[in-house]
């Protein structure tokens, strides 16, 4: 055990850290108030007490961390402490980089083996994985020859990881091989895209995905729309399940789509520096009908960008109420690598309504998506810029609501067993008798021309069909997993079943994005977003004739 003299010191640091990120890198308040004086003198006598006393050795640097969360719990449900590795995974998803392999991984159930076994859905295109081969499905076995089953998640993943240039050798698994392959992977720096997937849906109506607002969103963004060529018709923004991320970059986006002037956000604190303006410095780069897709996990830098764009009336949110998410964090370096999010003002639309839910009762009220205030409900009304209303302190409520369709249990079941993963597989591989000449990797692989292989293998994966003989086998396959199935159980989920593995294959052979187009094809949400792009049209129209006035 530190000596008390050593535990002192430790907490001072830590104290005094944390309250010269709150007061601006001075201990004002405490070194000229008694008051304070005495109070860090009991914590530190605190400390010394357990540490000497308790009835097991403690960890000291554990119990301060735990007390320092403690302390900002109080404040509100997002002023966080990091310790040193989420301080380090934060950073890393800021800057949307790291050193590894490039790959995404999941767990999934193997037979009776509950252990983390991981899949490697399409690596990252120019990623280390990607030069190496790997494919969607490889299942990794072994990390440098040890067995992962016990493994949890974050072990491999901190395994895979590492500096630049140092190698990882890795044993996977791959349907229709009958050995393991041993594979070994130089680690490089890897870019996470933080705008996953862009495409046309229509000829001239575009379709863009948004994941977070990393430092690279606006970019990606620009490219994205660039690649996607004339929107006579429209372009759908999905900021569904964003979690926000960086306030700079909501304004940059906002910026793309709003007049020069135009307001995209207002911050109000405490803090000098804290309460300002922000406003659009361009000229709206972007004048096409708009729709933003929102749902109860679109939060923070999500909500801003859909805020204002509602409130110029450029154009219409459809989806469901957003979570409602308006303090701002700033981030404050501590010793040791580790630091806090510490809550600095509340965000405002252009409007002037609070974002921000009330966060008064428990954790699980406030963070259940289910008990989010609904449009009208008790909230404090604003106008938009041609007059409509909008509600705010609780999200942003949509202009079209449009709620996620739910999961019967049986699909539920089908999901949570990685079923659809796991048959893919078998399908893409030729396992699967009634299947046996779909093989569409090994028919494309003698086209020397990239794209000439790859326009192939897309009008092979388009015209796959489940057969009665696929469903016939498909259903031998539950039998095997010992899932439980009605046969009006798999009637009735046709659809479904046939959607899931089409989604399957298209990843396993196209790519993440192939897969994506698939999975949105009977989205609800995105339907209705088409839908109302006229009368998106409509409203932007008018207020690019206001702003002309």
């Amino acid at each position: 055990m530190k000596s008390r003299s050593s535990i002192l010191i430790l907490v001072t640091v830590v104290v005094a850290s944390v309250l010269g990120g709150i007061l601006g890198g001075e201990v004002r308040a405490i070194s000229s108030d008694e008051d304070g004086k005495s109070l860090l003198k009991t914590f530190s006598e605190a400390i010394d007490v357990i540490e000497r006393n308790y009835v097991d050795q403690v960890d000291t640097e554990k119990l301060i961390h735990n007390a320092i969360r403690g302390m900002l719990r109080s404040l509100d449900p997002h002023s966080i402490f990091f310790d040193r590795e989420e301080f380090s995974k934060l950073r890393e998803e800021q800057h949307s980089r790291y050193f590894g392999l490039g790959i995404r991984i999941r767990p999934m159930m193997r037979g009776s083996n509950t252990g983390p076994v991981l899949i490697v859905e399409p690596p990252f295109p120019g990623s280390p994985a990607y030069k190496k081969g790997l494919r969607a499905g490889d299942i990794i076995t072994k990390v440098e020859g040890e067995a992962i089953d016990d493994w949890t998640t974050d072990e491999i993943i901190g395994r895979l990881k590492g500096p630049k240039g140092t190698r990882v050798n890795i044993t996977v698994e791959r349907y229709g091989l009958s050995s393991p392959l041993e594979i070994q992977i130089e680690r490089d720096e890897i870019h996470s895209p933080a705008v996953p997937f862009a495409f046309l849906l229509q000829p001239g109506l575009g379709y863009v995905k948004v994941d977070r607002f990393a430092e690279t969103t606006t970019r990606e963004l620009k490219e994205s729309i660039s690649r996607l060529g004339e929107l006579s018709r429209g372009l759908l923004l999905d900021l569904r399940d964003n979690p926000g991320g960086m306030l700079n970059e909501a304004w940059s986006v906002a910026d793309l789509f709003l007049p020069k002037g135009a307001v995209i956000v207002a911050t109000k604190g405490r803090a000098p520096g804290s309460t300002k303006s922000y406003d659009a410095k361009s000229s709206n780069d972007y004048e096409y009908p708009l729709a933003v897709l929102i749902n109860n996990n679109s939060a923070s830098a999500s909500e801003i960008v859909a805020g204002a764009i509602q409130d110029h009336d450029r154009g219409l949110v459809v989806g469901e109420t957003s979570f409602g998410k308006g303090l701002v964090q700033s981030v404050y370096p501590l010793e040791s690598g580790t630091g806090v999010a510490l809550t600095t003002a509340k965000y405002y639309t252009p409007s002037g309504r609070l974002i921000q839910r009330d966060y008064s009762g428990s954790l699980y009220d406030y963070f259940a998506p289910h008990l989010q205030a609904r449009a009208g409900e008790k909230r404090e009304v604003r106008y938009t810029d041609g007059g409509r209303k909008v509600y705010g302190g609780g999200g942003i409520a949509p202009d079209v609501e449009v709620r996620a369709k739910e999961l019967n249990k049986f699909q539920t079941l089908l999901l949570t067993r990685d079923v659809f993963l796991q048959y893919g597989r078998r399908l893409v591989s030729g396992e699967v008798p009634a299947a046996s000449s779909f093989r569409p990797l090994e028919r494309v692989k003698e086209i020397p021309d990239e794209d000439e292989r790859r326009a192939k293998l897309a009008q092979i994966v388009r015209e796959f069909k489940v057969t009665d003989g696929v469903l016939d086998d498909f259903k031998d396959f539950l039998t095997q997993k010992k899932i439980e199935y009605t046969q009006d159980a798999i009637r009735e989920n046709f659809d479904f079943v046939e959607r899931k593995l089409r989604q399957e294959v298209s990843t396993s052979t196209l790519g993440l994005e192939e897969g994506f187009r698939v999975a949105i094809e009977e989205d609800e949400q995105v339907a209705r977003a088409v839908a109302v792009l006229p009368q998106a049209r409509e409203l932007n129209d008018a207020a690019l004739a206001r702003n002309r006035r």
